[in-house]
């Protein structure tokens, strides 16, 4: 049973444990006693999920622990121009929510992979609300977002009436976090919910005429489930915004890597170069001119990031901000 730490008990406690929520500049830290300290983040970038040593007074976060994975996307915090956000860290399985019942969304999915490939951690296809519509609707949109979700798993669930739901459990084992991504209305409450066997999320309605809901999970949380594995849930995301990427553009279009490899000249952009493979693919129908538009605005959206965090190096430095590297 957990405790929370008090001024009288936090000296004996230890001051090691993880992030379990962040409130407003306040962390929630679990610690290895399976007590509960509420510290201060005081100039250090943390995230849910986050290992982290705190002071030996037991009021802030001292240090954050290498991360093995990290969920982190371009802030859209006003004037937070070039800075990046860690949604969730320390995540082995990151799960992309899409509701079946509302309007296949590829571009959105693309994004969203392109993170979750980003992170380290490894991503699957959550497709929900299988009891709103009929078997022959959800092999359909399987099927379109298969076309992008290409060599990830799939696995599509009624939260409701329980029919998939052990499939995600199969994915969350002893030890290991699961992260939930995904817009807000899609069911990731209700999924967390039927998960955990009790209301830890509120669920809100949605709306009859786009079947888009209102945000229910206000703060990413990291909730503990029945078997000794850890659900990671965010707030719903507005914006997919990307941050520089790693490997995520070229693992979320796999496709269409494989096919440029076959052009005539490496740095062919796929306009109107000799030899094309890509454009001749895409005149035989065997892969999608939309998909290399979306490629495209996906790799000027990265270029885009890396401009805004060299400008913002550049007024730090003006300003004097910026502390000298080690040499």
């Amino acid at each position: 049973m957990e405790t929370h730490v008090t001024p009288e008990n936090r000296a004996h406690s230890s001051v090691l444990g993880r992030i379990t929520r962040l409130d407003r500049g306040w962390s929630t830290v679990l610690l290895e006693d399976r007590s509960v300290a509420r510290v201060r983040n005081l100039g250090v970038e943390v995230a849910v999920g986050d290992n982290v040593t705190i002071s030996a007074d037991g009021e802030r976060v001292e240090k954050v622990h290498e991360r093995k994975s990290a969920l982190t996307r371009r802030s859209s915090f006003e004037g937070a121009r070039g800075t990046r956000q860690i949604v969730a860290s320390n995540i082995d399985t990151v799960f992309v929510v899409h509701a079946v019942n509302a309007p296949v969304n590829k571009r959105r999915l693309e994004r969203e992979l392109v993170l979750a490939f980003d992170s380290g951690a490894t991503p699957v296809l959550v497709l929900t609300k299988t009891d709103l519509v009929d078997e022959s609707h959800v092999s359909e949109v399987t099927s379109e977002l298969a076309e992008v979700a290409l060599d990830v798993d799939i696995v599509a669930l009624s939260s409701r009436t329980g029919d998939g739901v052990d499939a995600i459990r199969n994915y969350a084992k002893s030890g290991e976090t699961v992260a939930f991504i995904g817009a807000s209305g899609v069911g990731k409450s209700t999924l967390v919910n039927a998960l955990v066997g009790h209301e830890v999320q509120r669920t809100g309605e949605v709306r009859e005429d786009d079947q888009r809901g209102r945000h229910t999970t206000v703060a990413a949380e990291l909730i503990e489930l029945p078997g000794g594995a850890w659900l990671l849930d965010t707030p719903g995301l507005r914006a997919v915004t990307l941050w520089t990427s790693g490997v995520g553009i070229e693992r979320a279009f796999a496709d269409v890597f494989e096919v440029a490899n076959n052009c005539k000249f490496r740095d062919c952009k796929h306009i109107d170069e000799p030899e094309c493979a890509v454009n001749a693919a895409i005149q035989r129908g065997d892969l999608s001119e939309e998909r290399l538009q979306s490629m495209r605005r996906l790799v000027a959206e990265e270029l885009s990031v890396e401009e805004e965090q060299i400008e913002r190096e550049r007024a730090q430095d003006r300003r004097g901000v910026r502390k000298p590297k080690n040499r």
